[in-house]
């Protein structure tokens, strides 16, 4: 019973603000009417934006990621060298939480411009995207997008290698 109650709260909450919202429509009517007095190049410039900050904060992953295992291989304590992968994997873990969140905001812009508006008079720039992103809705391969990819495999890929490399440095298996 309890789980019926969880999936109807779920069902209920705004797919943006996650506040309630009328059982038949995706967005609650605050976000709806915000949506509503968006225009194209206004919109489309704030999701430039969204997307810049998502591919800066990757950036800055990758440099941290660098600079540790960097750090791990260059250092000079035999005995504690497995420590810096270790204590890397715990630093990356919490740049990655940054990611997770431009990339969020970036995907629920690409959601919005792309399914929940019609662009009237602007039907040709935004026209092959949406065509696009409808054939992919339905494709098999949906969830491996390129912004999916540098925001949940390659980050998971980068902390499950510095525990790898940790744990083959304490084991003695890599010196």
């Amino acid at each position: 019973m309890k789980l019926s109650k969880h999936k109807r709260i779920i069902m209920e909450m705004c797919k943006i603000c996650s506040n309630k919202r009328e059982q038949e429509k995706v967005l609650c009517s605050s976000c709806q009417s915000l949506i509503e007095d968006l225009d194209f190049d206004t919109f489309n410039a704030e999701r430039k934006w969204l997307e810049e900050l998502f591919v800066g904060r990757f950036n800055n992953f990758l440099v941290v990621f660098s600079l540790i295992v960097t750090a791990g291989f260059a250092n000079n304590l035999e005995n504690w060298k497995y420590l810096v992968f270790y204590f890397g994997a715990i630093l990356l873990s919490f740049c990655w939480l940054p990611l997770v969140r431009a990339y969020h905001k970036y995907d629920n812009a690409v959601k919005i411009l792309l399914t929940l508006k019609e662009f009237k008079g602007k039907p040709n720039q935004i026209g092959i995207m949406q065509e696009l992103y409808g054939k992919r809705k339905n494709n098999i391969f949906k969830n491996f997008t390129i912004s999916r990819w540098l925001a949940f495999y390659i980050p998971i890929t980068c902390v499950v290698f510095l525990i790898i490399v940790g744990l083959g440095i304490n084991l003695c298996i890599i010196k």
